[in-house]
This record gives C-alpha cells, sequence and structure tokens, in this order.
C-alpha cells in the first residue's frame, strides 16, 4: 500500500482525503477524520493510488495506534525478558468496533439491546448516519393484526419472501404464529413477537402498497423495537436470523443503519460461529440446511452491498467452504432424504422453493468473480491500458463471463404455476441483464483505446443491454409484479447513465441510421423518457431521491431534445488517460471472432410483456412519450451543458460530477446518508429540500 508519503524534514503522512481533493479544499489530514468531512459528517476515505483500495483515516489511525503499542510493548519485552507476556489479543479487546472506519454495526447492536425506545440511536460513532432521512416518527407502532390478516402476511411471507431469502424456517414461521394466535394457551416469547411483527413488516410491504391492507410496514417494525433489549442479536444463529429480519426490512425503508453495515455484522458473525465452514458434528439435513441458507443468505447481502458500494467484500471466496443448500422442500428433508442423496439425484424437475435461493448464490457468485476480475485485479497505468495484450485479455475475459451469464440464465428454473415475482421469467431476465450491464462497463472501463472510443459493437451492446434493464423493469411495475426499492432506484439510475454515455460516443453511428427504422437508438430513447417518469412515481413515495431523479430528468431532457443545457458550476476535471463509464469505481452487470464485441440480441416486446395481474392498484406507466413541458418549477437556464459528455466519462472513478452523483446514489440504495457536498457543486440544488 502506498499511501504514506514523506515531506522534507517531517514524519510520514496520509495524503489527502477523497472528499477534499474533490472539492479542491486542503485537507489538514486530522485524525480520526480531517476537518472538512467532520464538519460535513462524511466518512473521511483516502484512495490508494496504486490498488485503488479505499481506506477510512479513523481505521489506519487505529492501526497507526495498534502498531505503536505493539512496538512498545515489543521493545519493553525486550528490555524485561522476565515480564510475562501480555494477554492474547481476544482477551484484552474492549468493546469497541475491531472493523476498519466506522461501519460493523457492532456498536449499533450494543446500544440496541439497551434501548427500547421507539427509534434506533444516532451514536458519534456512526456520525453519517445523523442525515435526516424521511420522517416515520409520526407512525405509531401497531398492535398485533386480526388472526385473518395475520394469516394473510404469513402466507404472502412463505410463498414469496421465503422463496429469496429462506433465513427463517418455514415450519418455524409457521410454529410462531401459531404460538402468539394461539387464543388457549400463551406460550409467545419475546423472541416470537419480535420475529412474527418483523415478518408481519416485511410482508405487508407489498400488500399496503397494493392496498389489500391497510397499516403501514413501518407500524410494525416499531413494534418490534419494543423487543429490541429482549431478544438476541449476537453470539447464536438466531441472532444472525434476528439481524437479516431487519435487513430485508431496510431494503424498502431506513432503519438509522445502512445494510452494509448489517451485512458486515451478520459474516462477523457466521465467522464466529463457523458458519461458513461444514459443520463440526453431525447435524439432521433439515438443521444442517438452514444453517447454510443462514451463511448464504449473509452472503448474498454482503456480495450485492459491497459489491455497489465498491467495497472490500467482508469475506475471501477461498475461505468459504461450506456447501450451497441443496434444492429439496423442508418437508423432503424432515421426512428423511439426506443431503447427499438430494445433491446425487441433481436438480429437480419441476423446481421447487429452494430452486430460487439457489440460482440467486449461484448469480452471486459469478458476480464476484467478475466483480473482482474487472473492479479489482486489471492495472491502472498507462502503458498497461494502452497495450494489445491487456485488449486482448478483456476481451477474453468479457467473452467468457459473457458465455457464463447465459449459461446461467438458461439454467433459471421454470415455474408452471407464477405465484410470486421470483417465480417469473422476466425477472430472471431482469437480474441477469443488470449484471451483464456490470460486466459490459468493467469491459468498457479497461478497454485500451489511446485517446479513441471503446470498440463500437461492445458499445451499443452496453447500451441494448442497458435498455433491456429499464424495459423489464418498466414492463414488471407497470404490470404490478415489482415494487420500488432504493436498490432498484440506483439500477435504473446507473443504467440510464449507461445509455446517455454510449448514445454520446456513438453520435456518428446514429447519424447513419434512418429515423423511420426502429433502431436500438429510438428504442433506448424511449426507455430513458418512460424511466424518467417512472422516477416521478417513486420519489411520492421516497422524497430523499428527488434530487437524483432530478438530475435523471434533466439528462433525459438534454438527449431527448426536450429541454436545455447544463453546466456544472465547477470546472470541469483535468482530461486523465483511459475511457471509463461513469461511476464504474466497482460494481451496483454469441460473440463473433472478429476484434470487437457482437451484438446482443435484443429482446422482443413480446418477451418484455409481463402479464397483468389481478387486483392490482399501483397505477400503470403511460406507453408514449413523457410531457416534461410541465416539469418540476426549477429554472435550469444554461446551468448545464452536456456537449463534452464524453469528456466526463474520461475520467477515472469518481473524478467527474455525474461519477460523484452515481457513487453517492450507491450509498443512498444502501441505506447510507449521502455525501451532500456533491450536490453543492451545481447551484441549482444548493436551495433543494
Amino acid at each position: 500500500m502506498s499511501l504514506l508519503k514523506k515531506e522534507a524534514h517531517t514524519e510520514w503522512k496520509l495524503p489527502a482525503c477523497e472528499r477534499c481533493r474533490l472539492r479542491k479544499v486542503k485537507c489538514d489530514t486530522l485524525p480520526p477524520k480531517c476537518t472538512s468531512c467532520r464538519r460535513g459528517d462524511a466518512a473521511c476515505i483516502i484512495v490508494d493510488p496504486d490498488s485503488r483500495e479505499r481506506y477510512t483515516r479513523d481505521g489506519l489511525y487505529q492501526l497507526e495506534q495498534k502498531l505503536q503499542l505493539l512496538e512498545q510493548t515489543t521493545a519493553h519485552l525486550a528490555s524485561n525478558p522476565q515480564v510475562a507476556s501480555p494477554a492474547s489479543p481476544s482477551a484484552t479487546k474492549g468493546t469497541r468496533t475491531q472493523y476498519v472506519g466506522d461501519g460493523s454495526g457492532l456498536h449499533f447492536f450494543n446500544e440496541l439491546s439497551s434501548h427500547t425506545t421507539a427509534g434506533l440511536p444516532l451514536t458519534e460513532e456512526a456520525p453519517y448516519l445523523q442525515h435526516k432521512w424521511p420522517d416515520y416518527a409520526t407512525i405509531a407502532p401497531h398492535s398485533l393484526p386480526t388472526s385473518d390478516i395475520a394469516q394473510l402476511l404469513v402466507d404472502h411471507w412463505i410463498s414469496h419472501v421465503y422463496l429469496l431469502h429462506p433465513f427463517l424456517a418455514e415450519k418455524e414461521v409457521l410454529d410462531t404464529f401459531r404460538r402468539v394466535y394461539n387464543a388457549t394457551q400463551n406460550h409467545a416469547t419475546p423472541d416470537d413477537l419480535y420475529r412474527l411483527h418483523m415478518i408481519f413488516a416485511i410482508s405487508s410491504v407489498t400488500t399496503f402498497r397494493r392496498g389489500q391492507t391497510q397499516e403501514h410496514p413501518y407500524g410494525y417494525f416499531r413494534a418490534a423495537q419494543h423487543y429490541f433489549g429482549q431478544v438476541s442479536m449476537t453470539g447464536s444463529m438466531q441472532g444472525i436470523q434476528n439481524v437479516l429480519l431487519i435487513a430485508r426490512f431496510a431494503m424498502y425503508y431506513h432503519v438509522d443503519c445502512s445494510i452494509w453495515d448489517l451485512s458486515r455484522f451478520c459474516i462477523r458473525q457466521c465467522i464466529a460461529l463457523e458458519l461458513h465452514r461444514p459443520p463440526a458434528h453431525v447435524l439432521s439435513p433439515f438443521e444442517e440446511q438452514l444453517r447454510r441458507n443462514v451463511f448464504w443468505d449473509c452472503y448474498i447481502h454482503d456480495r450485492y452491498s459491497s459489491g455497489i458500494l465498491g467495497r472490500p467484500y467482508a469475506i475471501a471466496e477461498d475461505d468459504i467452504t461450506v456447501e450451497l443448500p441443496v434444492e429439496r422442500t423442508e418437508a423432503d428433508l424432515a421426512n428423511g432424504s439426506t443431503l447427499e442423496d438430494s445433491t446425487s439425484h441433481g436438480r429437480p424437475d419441476p423446481p421447487n422453493k429452494a430452486s430460487v435461493f439457489c440460482f440467486l448464490i449461484k448469480l452471486r457468485r459469478l458476480f464476484t468473480r467478475i466483480s473482482t476480475c474487472f473492479y479489482t485485479t486489471y492495472g491502472h497505468t498507462e502503458s498497461q491500458r494502452r497495450s494489445l495484450a491487456h485488449a486482448a485479455r478483456v476481451r477474453t475475459d468479457l467473452d467468457c463471463f459473457m458465455r457464463d451469464l447465459d449459461r446461467l440464465r438458461s439454467e433459471a428454473p421454470v415455474f408452471d404455476d407464477l405465484k410470486s415475482l421470483y417465480e417469473r421469467p422476466q425477472w430472471y431476465d431482469f437480474i441477469i441483464e443488470k449484471d451483464r450491464l456490470t460486466l459490459l462497463r468493467g469491459a468498457i472501463t479497461h478497454m485500451p483505446v489511446d485517446r479513441l472510443q471503446p470498440p463500437r459493437k461492445l458499445l451499443l451492446t452496453a447500451m441494448e443491454c442497458a435498455t433491456r434493464v429499464l424495459g423489464l423493469y418498466n414492463a414488471m411495475f407497470s404490470s404490478g409484479h415489482i415494487t420500488w426499492t432504493r436498490s432498484y432506484f440506483q439500477i435504473m439510475f446507473t443504467s440510464g447513465l449507461t445509455i446517455m454515455y454510449t448514445m454520446s460516443a456513438l453520435r456518428e453511428e446514429k447519424k447513419r441510421l434512418q429515423k423511420d427504422v426502429v433502431n436500438p437508438f429510438s428504442q433506448a430513447t424511449h426507455a430513458l423518457i418512460t424511466t424518467a417518469e417512472l422516477m416521478k412515481v417513486f420519489v411520492t413515495e421516497m422524497p430523499d431521491a428527488s434530487r437524483f431523479a432530478t438530475v435523471f430528468e434533466m439528462l433525459v431532457k438534454h438527449y431527448t431534445g426536450t429541454g436545455t443545457r447544463a453546466r456544472p458550476s465547477r470546472g470541469v476535471s483535468p482530461l486523465q488517460h483511459g475511457v471509463l463509464v461513469p461511476g464504474a469505481s466497482r460494481p451496483s452487470g454469441n460473440h463473433d471472432t472478429d476484434s470487437e464485441v457482437a451484438i446482443s440480441r435484443p429482446l422482443s416486446s413480446q418477451e418484455v410483456r409481463v402479464e397483468e395481474m389481478p387486483n392490482n392498484d399501483i397505477p400503470p406507466l403511460g406507453g408514449g412519450p413523457a410531457d416534461f413541458s410541465q416539469g418540476g418549477g426549477y429554472d435550469f437556464g444554461n446551468e448545464f451543458d452536456l456537449d463534452g459528455l464524453p469528456d466526463w466519462s474520461l475520467h477515472p472513478g469518481t473524478d467527474n460530477i455525474l461519477g460523484q452523483v452515481e457513487a453517492s446514489l450507491g450509498e443512498y440504495a444502501w441505506g447510507m446518508a449521502p455525501d451532500d457536498s456533491v450536490w453543492s457543486q451545481w447551484d441549482v440544488f444548493q436551495n433543494m429540500p
């Protein structure tokens, strides 16, 4: 790590943090945070110029202090050999989090276990949590619903949530429901009441948004908070399950702790309990399957959130030796079927409830390989990026991963009776395409171009892939099969930026196509307009996304020719060597043999269309072009000018403004307060809420 620099007649010191460097202000480099980051309640991040790894100043400062203490102890022992050795670190460490930086989440749960108030604690150790999210304080805790409503929510959990997150056994959920709602015997424990309220909170997100239930999901979460001090959150598999319930609810609503913190905390507990390894003693097939489900659900949360945020994974792939769950139902395992028998029989036909989860694990593992290859291993020097060998390596890796994604999509389970989103083929298309887009962005980032654009077919493939991502989501949302979350918002924003980048780079290609022919550019334009309109629907439910939606709408106006141009109020960053798709620090997804990548086959309208869902109260989107004439009322004037858009795509990392916006959006998607300094660079946003 080459972070330290030495000034004349001074000690080694850390460089300026990323925030001060981007704002072009002097960084005083004070630990644990520089003055600028402390005043802005932002994490003080230092980027290694060689490896591009990100570290917090506080974490490095703690390591320096620990190293200094160890050096003093070693010197003392050397001069006093009769002095007993100090206790092992595990015996002497305090309660402070051992993760580098602000984010293990351990302090959060220490506070959580000692508070029974309605709100989650905001601690000095995590000042970035003290951001004004949407105010849910006015929502009172709900009492237990009637048995009919409770049965509806439990059934929704088993038929929908359980498919993707089977960390609670189906039998366990039903037994908890019976204990709480048993009229003759009251055997419910605080753990039962906590879990059932959290199940109600998660299940009611969809039913509340469809109008099937009237109680706001956050009210159930508020009710569950009353039991925080009475249930285990650490030290056991049951504690991990309790935390995973919070992590799942945090996908929809803010809980004053980021999903990334929660996922790393869960992985830390898994490692302590050795869930990442085969069990040390014999377990029943049912118990071992549940044990695997808990670990791999933590793994999925970690891989997805860390990948989007560009942060190190909580556990390395080489350290994981536990087997994947088997595709067998709980009833099969309870009736004597062994895990070995299930493995030898291969995949079930037809698929069952375990098939969805197993497929998602395989996709996350493939995504991890893609992320490691395209976002951490390639060199960044100019000589490497200009070599033909580097180009051949990028092309080879791209082709290999594209084939792997195609193969995995062909292995997705096919259900005849579609009862859940996770059983629909469009959902599998969507999650594969978004990871394919991550792969294509990584390839564009690392393709050596020597100040030229990346290969034309590679750009076209990326544009078509991003168009499919937007089209699939818009179709599923319009038919009521999928709801809105911050992570979906982030996927749409990123896909839209990719379309804008590729359209800008392919201007000459667009001119050669006939205007009266349906071509990738017209399809991409329609996808942008429809997505901008859809984001307005999102903002009604997620007001804190309004600034991101406004940026997106202004960019769409520019590219569809319906709005004015905009220019950031600060100067454009100096041009760097190489091409990078905006914000591709690390992820948020039939090839010929010529020198360029073949275009992926676009999906037809019949393939994208999904069936209408009965009793759906989510308003459908209009199919025609959006009317931006009645815009949000902001006087953008000439604040933006995107004629030079290829230039902002040529800056590595977050050196460009839109790259910063995308990075900030990634933090927002996972429950972390974005850095408001991003918006101060545009005057139009300075007075926005």
